[in-house]
This record gives structure tokens, C-alpha cells and sequence, in this order.
């Protein structure tokens, strides 16, 4: 056996060999991929809940402490001889209500917070389903790739067999008048 013939087997053989390990790769990336999407988006919806969840027991405790001062204001009113109705009525309604926005806004600030990780996560798992897409068109190439270079590759090998083309039927080049 000749070194050509040798060597064009050994090509076709690692051409063969090379395009398989790197499908398998291009397929190992990819599942890592949409399962790297899949847990990222997990943890996100983990998280918004969490912070739903922070942001309620804040609100109760708020809305107690609430109560407390409001308590307090009424009682100082009281001592002091005053009743609920009129000025100190007006004073505690607002700022029974500015207390009330102070607890709005820590759902506002939560469920904004929430919206947003639910947002992350739905981004997530698409990035996963784009990557396992675009695998899939690359592990194509990859075998494209690949046939391509075990057809030189046999090409080769018929050549160093003595298959090669045969240059004496070749069609003879049109001579050019000068």
C-alpha cells in the first residue's frame, strides 16, 4: 500500500471520526443550553415569587405599624382634650392615607420587580429554544462539512488506487488562430 493510499483512509477515517465527535459536541452544548435556560427561568420565578411574597409580609407589618401611630396621634388628641371630629379628624384621615401610599408603594415596587424576573424567565427559555435551534442548523453544517471532506478524501484514496482520471482522453484545448 502506497503512502497515498495510507493517507487518503486515514483522512477519510478522521473525517468521519471528526464530523461525529463534533455533532455529539454541537448536541451536548445545545441540551446544556436549554437546560441552563430552563433552571435560569426556574430561579427567576422563584425569585418574583419570593419577592411577592417579602413584599405582603412587609405590607402587613407596614399596615400594623400603621395602626400603632395612628393610635398614637389619637390618643395625644385625646389627652390634650381634643376629639375626632374637625381638624384632628382631617389630620388623622390624611395621614392615614399617606401611610395607606407608603404601603401602595411597596407593591407597586414588588409586583413591578415581579413582572420583570417573570419577564427574564420567559426570556430565558426562548434564548434556550433560539440555542437548540441554531445547534440544530450548525450540527447540519458540521455533517455538510464533514460529507465533503470524506468525498476529497475518497477521492483521493481512488486516485492513489489508480482510479484517478485519466488525462490522455481528455479533451484536447481548441487551438487559437494568431
Amino acid at each position: 500500500m502506497s503512502f497515498g493510499t495510507i493517507a487518503a483512509a486515514v483522512s477519510i477515517a478522521s473525517a468521519v471520526g471528526g464530523t461525529y465527535m463534533s455533532i455529539q459536541g454541537q448536541k451536548s452544548a445545545a441540551k446544556a443550553a436549554q437546560q441552563s435556560a430552563e433552571w435560569n427561568a426556574d430561579q427567576a420565578r422563584k425569585q418574583a415569587k419570593f419577592e411577592e411574597e417579602t413584599a405582603q409580609e412587609n405590607m402587613r407589618r407596614k399596615r400594623e405599624n400603621n395602626k400603632r401611630a395612628i393610635a398614637r396621634q389619637r390618643a395625644m388628641g385625646a389627652r390634650a382634650g381634643l376629639t375626632d371630629a374637625g381638624a384632628v379628624g382631617e389630620m388623622l384621615i390624611d395621614k392615614s392615607e399617606r401611610l395607606q401610599q407608603d404601603v401602595d408603594d411597596l407593591w407597586k415596587n414588588a409586583s413591578t420587580r415581579s413582572e420583570q424576573l417573570r419577564g427574564q424567565a420567559q426570556m430565558s427559555l426562548w434564548e434556550g429554544k433560539q440555542a437548540k435551534a441554531a445547534s440544530k442548523y450548525s450540527i447540519y453544517g458540521t455533517a455538510l462539512g464533514g460529507l465533503a471532506k470524506v468525498a476529497s478524501g475518497g477521492m483521493a484514496l481512488k486516485n492513489s488506487l489508480g482510479g484517478g482520471y485519466d488525462v490522455s482522453n481528455a479533451p484536447k484545448a481548441i487551438p487559437v488562430n494568431e
